[in-house]
């Protein structure tokens, strides 16, 4: 009655501890498995939780079940054999509500609209991205990483670390469109080391004068500076501010999300933050 009820370990975590040490499917006790993906629907629908699953971990099968249902199984097999160009074909032709992060969709501020509802987006509607080795989700303020490589999903992201720049590829575009941020990012393959240049247009800038302007530039360098250790602040030609970042390797999901939401500080833009505020 115990493991059933009242499980000993905390939010069920040692299927997480099983599954990154390899184990399949089989190899899990039933019932706690089924309880912990039951758990994540039911987040996903809104619906009354045992607990708020934060970097849960699930087979990418049943990730692919809870949001593309009808077509899951084929998306499952189109992905696993590297058929991204049928993939996102098979995704697009369904009546789903999936939106591809690269949407050059005519309606503005997208990420919002999709956070309040809005009658001209599809009940349910959210965002995604892939490549050969990870399938992320944005839905209503979580982020889902799938790693198609080790089989496994992160759902809700908030703790883990981000141990990929093809992950960082994949997802910082969603925090741009959220911040209505321009950036690029920058890998050095020989020491590992990623870096995010932010541009924020000139007429997007809180307008403040230089003094002030520098002294909170300080302050956000303070800020941020543990998990990013490098921060230079520099105007183009254009007006527009630059903001080159040097990523720590020790960063989270969390911590990207608390950049972003430090620096839009200095935009007149609302911002949206991305990630929900989680109780652990």
């Amino acid at each position: 009655m115990v493991n059933v009820l009242a499980p000993m370990c905390r939010r069920r975590f040692l299927i997480n501890v099983r599954i990154l040490a390899g184990m399949d499917l089989e190899e899990l006790p039933k019932f706690c498995y089924s309880q912990v993906v039951s758990n994540v629907k039911r987040y996903i629908d809104k619906k009354t939780t045992l607990y708020t699953p934060i970097d849960t971990l699930i087979y990418n099968q049943d990730f692919f079940e809870l949001f593309f249902r009808p077509i899951s199984s084929e998306l499952f097999d189109l992905l696993k054999n590297k058929k991204l160009k049928e993939a996102d074909a098979l995704i697009s032709r369904s009546r789903l509500p999936a939106i591809p992060s690269n949407s050059k969709s005519k309606i503005s501020n997208l990420l919002r609209n999709i956070l309040k509802r809005d009658k001209m987006i599809k009940e349910g509607s959210f965002i995604y991205d892939f490549d050969v080795n990870y399938f992320v989700i944005w839905l209503d303020n979580s982020l889902y990483i799938a790693d198609l490589k080790k089989g496994y999903t992160i759902c809700n992201a908030h703790k883990k670390r981000i141990t990929s720049p093809d992950i960082l590829r994949l997802i910082l575009p969603i925090y741009a469109k959220g911040k209505e941020f321009s950036l690029d990012l920058e890998i050095n393959e020989e020491n590992n080391i990623s870096k995010i240049k932010i541009v924020i247009s000139g007429e997007k800038l809180i307008k403040i004068d230089d003094e002030l302007r520098n002294q909170k530039f300080s302050k956000i360098t303070d800020e941020i500076g543990p998990k990013f250790p490098r921060t230079t602040f520099n105007f183009n030609t254009n007006a527009d501010l630059e903001i080159m970042v040097e990523l720590d390797e020790t960063c989270t999901y969390d911590d990207l999300n608390d950049l972003f939401n430090t620096l839009s500080s200095l935009s007149e833009v609302e911002y949206i933050d991305l990630l929900r505020k989680e109780e652990y």
